[in-house]
C-alpha cells in the first residue's frame, strides 16, 4: 500500500471537477480529468478509497460486443450499452499504463461471450494504485467527506457540492458514489417492504448520496430502479460478508430448484440468480429454499462460472453457520423442511412431482412457471436444502444519463456540469448482469473527459 494514500489533504475551496466516490468509477473519472489538464478533488463518505470495488473478486469483465450484450439485456439501450464496450477495451490499457496489472481470463460457456480480466494481486491493490497515481498527479483526495447536495440544478449549471463539512465550488462535478443498496428506506421504496430480508453485500456507505442529489438537482430517474445485481446468499443466521461471500454463493442454482415459503417455484431458475433474485425479493421475508442432490453437489465446478479449488459450497455455508437440511430420500426432506422451516408439505410434494414430470420429459416449457434450460432430474440421495436470500451489490436504476456520462433532466436534457460514473449512472443494465467494474472503468473514463471538457474555456 502506498503510504500517504489516505491521508486527509488539505482540501481548496475551488477546483474544476469535483468527483463524490472514490470507487473505480470515482477513480478512474478523477485520474482521467487530470490527465485531461483540469484541477480534480475526490471526496470520499468511507475513511479508505476503494469502494466495493476493492472488495470484490477482481475480476473485470464485459461483453464482447454489442449484440451479445443485448441476449442479457434485451431492451437495453444501445448506445449506452456500445459505449460501455468500447470504452472497457481502451479502458483496459489504460489501466495498464497507470502501473495496474491485469491477466487475461478465459471465459467459460455462458449466457453471451465475454472478455474476462483478473486484477494482480487484487482489487483493492488497483484501486490503491489509482489513487496514488491520482495524488501523484496533483489530485487531492479527502475521506470521512459524505456527499450532502449539490450547488445549482433545477435550470441552472452544477457549480459545486454541499458535504458533511463544508461547501465546495467546482465547474462541474460527478457522481460516483455506488447506488443506494445500503439505504434501507429506498430499498423499500423500490423493492417492496420484504427488501427489509435482503443482504447487503456492497460496502455500507452506499447509501445513495449520488443519485439523491441528482434527484434534488432535477435529474431524470430511470429504470429499472427495482432492480439490482444481486446473487443467492445463505440466510441468517450465517455470517456472510465481504470476507467469504465467493465461498457461500451457491452460483449453480440454474440447475436446481428454488421454492419460496409456500413450497412454490416462483421463476426460471435457469436465468440465473442474478435475475431471480429480482422476483425473490418480492416472496415472503425474501426467502428461497434451494433443492437439489449429492449429483449437484458433486459437480458444482463443472456447473460454476467461476470454478475455485474450494468450491464446495455445502460444507463452506456450514462453516459459517448457515442451515443447510441433509436426508436420504425425497420424503424425509419433505418432513424436515415442515418441521423446520414450515413449508406445506402438500405444495412442496406437488411442486417437485411437476419437476420430476418435466425432467423425465425434457420439457421445462411444462412447468407452471416455465424453466429454459438446466433440467437435472433429483435423484441421488442425499438430497439438500438450504435458505437464502438475495445478496444485493449494487442498484440498476439511478439519474438518467446520455453516453458522453451527462446526467439528464425531467425534459430529457443533459444538466450543464453533472455527470455520473460506476452505479450512479442509471439504466445502463435493465435485467441481466453484464459486468460491474467494467461500468465503473468504462463510465468514469466518459464522465473524466467530458467533466474535464466542459471546465475547458471556449
Amino acid at each position: 500500500m502506498h503510504p500517504d494514500i489516505h491521508r486527509r489533504n488539505r482540501m481548496s475551496d475551488h477546483y474544476d471537477v469535483i468527483v463524490a466516490g472514490a470507487g473505480i468509477g470515482g477513480l478512474c473519472a478523477a485520474l482521467r480529468a487530470r490527465e485531461k489538464g483540469a484541477s480534480v478533488a475526490i471526496i470520499e463518505k468511507a475513511e479508505t478509497i476503494g469502494g466495493s470495488a476493492a472488495a470484490s473478486g477482481g475480476t473485470i469483465w464485459c461483453a464482447k460486443n454489442i449484440d451479445e450484450w443485448l441476449k442479457v439485456q434485451p431492451n437495453g439501450d444501445t448506445a449506452l450499452g456500445t459505449a460501455l464496450i468500447d470504452r472497457f477495451y481502451t479502458g483496459i490499457e489504460w489501466l495498464r499504463k497507470q502501473g495496474v496489472s491485469l491477466q487475461a481470463r478465459e471465459d467459460k460457456p455462458y449466457k453471451f461471450q465475454r472478455t474476462i480480466y483478473q486484477f494482480t494481486p487484487d482489487a483493492r491493490t488497483a484501486m490503491e494504485i489509482l489513487g496514488y497515481q491520482f495524488q501523484h498527479m496533483g489530485g487531492t483526495i479527502r475521506t470521512h467527506t459524505d456527499l450532502t447536495g449539490l450547488i445549482g440544478g433545477n435550470g441552472k449549471p452544477i457549480t459545486g457540492v454541499k458535504t458533511t463539512h463544508t461547501e465546495i465550488t467546482a465547474r462541474s462535478v460527478i457522481l460516483s458514489t455506488g447506488g443506494y443498496q445500503a439505504n434501507p428506506k429506498l430499498r423499500a421504496q423500490y423493492f417492496g417492504a420484504e427488501s427489509d430480508h435482503m443482504i447487503v453485500r456492497g460496502v455500507p456507505q452506499n447509501t445513495g448520496g449520488g443519485f439523491q442529489s441528482a434527484l434534488e438537482a432535477g435529474a431524470q430517474p430511470t429504470e429499472p430502479l427495482n432492480r439490482f445485481y444481486g446473487h443467492l446468499l445463505p440466510a441468517p443466521p450465517a455470517q456472510v460478508g465481504l470476507h467469504n461471500f465467493l465461498k457461500v454463493k451457491p452460483d449453480f442454482s440454474e440447475y436446481a430448484i428454488l421454492i419460496n415459503l409456500k413450497g412454490e417455484r416462483f421463476d426460471d431458475e435457469y436465468l440465473g440468480d442474478e435475475v431471480t433474485c429480482h422476483t425473490l425479493v418480492q416472496q415472503p421475508r425474501a426467502t428461497a429454499i434451494l433443492i437439489f442432490d449429492q449429483h449437484i453437489r458433486d459437480n458444482q465446478n463443472a456447473l460454476s462460472q467461476w470454478p475455485t479449488p474450494d468450491n464446495d459450497r455445502v460444507k463452506n455455508i456450514r462453516e459459517a453457520g448457515g442451515e443447510v437440511i441433509e436426508t436420504s430420500s425425497l420424503p424425509e426432506l419433505t418432513r424436515a423442511l415442515t418441521n423446520r422451516w414450515h413449508i406445506p408439505a402438500h405444495t412442496f410434494e406437488k411442486t417437485m412431482a411437476e419437476y420430476a414430470t418435466a425432467c423425465a420429459t425434457g420439457n421445462g416449457q411444462t412447468l407452471s412457471i416455465p424453466k429454459t434450460g438446466g433440467l437435472i432430474p433429483l435423484n441421488t440421495p442425499p438430497y439438500y436444502a438450504i435458505r437464502t436470500r438475495p445478496g444485493i451489490t449494487f442498484t440498476y436504476g439511478g439519474a438518467k444519463i446520455n453516453a458522453r456520462a451527462q446526467v439528464i433532466d425531467k425534459n430529457d436534457h443533459p444538466i450543464p456540469g453533472l455527470y455520473a460514473a460506476g452505479a450512479d449512472c442509471g439504466g445502463i443494465y435493465t435485467r441481466g448482469y453484464t459486468g460491474g467494474l467494467c461500468m465503473g472503468l468504462a463510465y468514469g473514463l466518459i464522465a473524466g473527459e467530458g467533466a474535464a471538457e466542459y471546465t475547458t474555456p471556449k
